[in-house]
């Protein structure tokens, strides 16, 4: 019974999966007062680091008073997925990690970005007032 267990468990778990999971830790560094979001839900103020889904394009956007600036990030693909064809030849562990999303990184996920003003007339806070 616990080599049944056993290997259920190694083949219906991808490399990925079992590595990296279906999250990634996603820093964004910017001035200190200005207000960070991840896809439109405010996540906190000048350094936040916080697990996102591997599998998709995260829109990061920071803001500070008039100031803005926008970025996205891009799913690329996951190469641990890959350890799966040594594992079972591929045939489960990759598809399982396409499935929970482990096939994939999130790229960049270390991001530093400075609002900038759309007009000349705003000006960023500066950091000492």
């Amino acid at each position: 019974m616990k080599i049944i267990a056993l290997c259920l468990m190694v083949f219906l778990t991808g490399c990925a999966s079992m590595f990296s999971g279906s999250e990634q830790a996603l820093t964004i560094k910017t001035h200190k007062e200005a207000e960070i979001f991840i896809n439109n839900r405010f996540v906190g103020s000048g350094y936040v680091s916080r697990d996102v889904e591997r599998d998709q394009a995260h829109d990061i956007k920071v803001v500070l008073g008039e100031c803005e600036q926008s970025f996205t990030t891009e799913a690329k693909f996951n190469k641990l997925s890959l350890l799966g064809l040594l594992l079972d030849a591929g045939l489960f562990s990759i598809p399982t990690d396409f499935i929970t999303g482990a096939a994939w990184r999130v790229y960049p996920d270390k991001i530093k970005m400075m609002p900038k003003c759309k007009s000349p007339n705003s000006e960023m806070k500066k950091a000492d007032t």
